[in-house]
């Protein structure tokens, strides 16, 4: 799938997904990525990509194996060279 989800970031952290016109949690933002969707995280203010903050925040939020951690690490490490 092709369609990027924007959500907006607001200081509060609250999630806005312009979208669906409702505020929406990190949970949710999970389901649109496992099911294939591009998202990206705007800042409410600057209209910063906010994008790598907020994954990194459901990665913390969501138990996820030590295995994809490395992967995800490795695959980060590859593209910076």
């Amino acid at each position: 799938m092709n369609k990027d989800f924007v959500i907006t970031y607001y200081k509060n952290r609250k999630l806005y997904s312009q979208d669906a016109s409702r505020y929406v949690n990190l949970s949710e933002c999970k389901s649109l990525i496992d099911a294939g969707f591009n998202i990206r995280f705007l800042a409410h203010k600057t209209g910063e990509d906010v994008t790598e903050h907020c994954l990194k925040e459901m990665l913390c939020k969501f138990s996820i194996s030590r295995d994809v951690l490395i992967k995800l690490i490795k695959r980060a490490n590859d593209e910076k060279k």
